[in-house]
């Protein structure tokens, strides 16, 4: 009887043993799979705020810059402006160091040849052999001395018309394109392609005040010649250049009219002026080992306001 009873203590005491070993792995079990969970929600959480090129695939073909960002001095105050809207800003990585009424709509001006520039490459071809009419000459403006009867190679023609933003070499290249309202439509699909919204052109000189934009507009622009078409760029910084028509041997010198032109910070850029629209400019200028854009539209004097800004940005932020 007393084997018994300890033949009975043993066993549950083993029962008791069995059921605590048992409990203690559930509950480490389950401690695991909470502390398991936890770190996945963690780790989710992470890679949901970590930048994935397979999101942005346009960064793995780009230059990512990691330069810091520049500091402003707030002791330093805004620099007041007499255009209707500004732009200046880092290209590098599009950090704007002053911004004001950048989605107003101005008219352009010159700064159409521009986007005239764009087509003549992309949809005539450099080497297409472009004539110049008594049409072409009646043109308003002299910039660019063409005559009746010469013939250019579209890329020289092209130079013409930025260097001395000749309304004649436009209304030469809008001739081509088969008139006013032909060349427009084709101005204007490339404008939408660009997915420049909020701009539209009537001609491809900008002598129409009706041509409007955006300095938004116009960033996109810029942008655009910088990655798809940079000699357009290239070519405004020429201080001079020799022509020739292809039909005549005789040649002359053209000037650049870019009064930054002898600036070694100037990287190219272009002008716009009426009388309406008073000065426009779109610029790139080399500024702390950075390429910055400078865009004005309907300054009081563009020279000096650009200068001004430029001297403003270097004060008023530490690099």
């Amino acid at each position: 009887m007393a084997n018994f009873r300890w033949q009975a203590l043993i066993l549950i005491a083993l029962v008791l043993i069995t059921f605590m070993i048992t409990k203690t792995k559930i509950i480490s079990f389950n401690a695991t799979k909470v502390i398991q969970s936890r770190e996945n929600l963690i780790q989710t959480k992470l890679l949901s705020n970590t930048p994935s090129f397979e999101r942005t695939p346009s960064q793995i073909n780009s230059n990512v810059n990691f330069k810091k960002m520049p500091l402003r001095r707030w002791d330093v105050l805004d620099s007041e402006v007499t255009s209707e809207a500004v732009l200046i800003q880092s290209l590098e990585n599009d950090f704007p160091f002053f911004k004001y009424n950048t989605s107003k709509t101005w008219p352009i001006a010159s700064l159409t040849k521009l986007i005239t520039a764009i087509v003549v490459l992309e949809d005539i071809g450099k080497n297409k052999k472009i004539s110049i009419s008594e049409n072409v000459v009646a043109t308003e403006g002299k910039a660019g001395d063409l005559k009746i009867g010469e013939v250019y190679r579209a890329e020289d023609l092209l130079k013409i018309m930025l260097l001395t933003s000749s309304n004649d070499a436009a209304a030469a290249f809008e001739e081509y394109l088969g008139g006013k309202d032909a060349a427009a439509r084709i101005l204007n699909n490339k404008i939408t392609k660009l997915g420049m919204n909020e701009t539209i052109v009537h001609d491809t000189s900008g002598l129409s005040d009706l041509n409007e934009s955006t300095v938004n507009d116009l960033l996109i622009l810029a942008k655009y010649i910088i990655k798809n078409k940079p000699e357009i760029l290239n070519w405004t910084r020429l201080p001079n250049l020799i022509i020739e028509p292809l039909n005549d041997p005789k040649s002359r010198t053209i000037y650049n009219i870019n009064s930054f032109v002898a600036d070694s910070n100037f990287l190219g850029g272009k002008t716009g002026t009426s009388q309406e629209t008073r000065e426009n400019f779109l610029a790139v200028f080399s500024l702390d080992k950075s390429r910055v854009i400078v865009i004005l539209l309907g300054s009081q004097d563009r020279t000096k306001e650009t200068k001004k800004l430029l001297d403003w940005v270097k004060e008023a932020y530490f690099f």
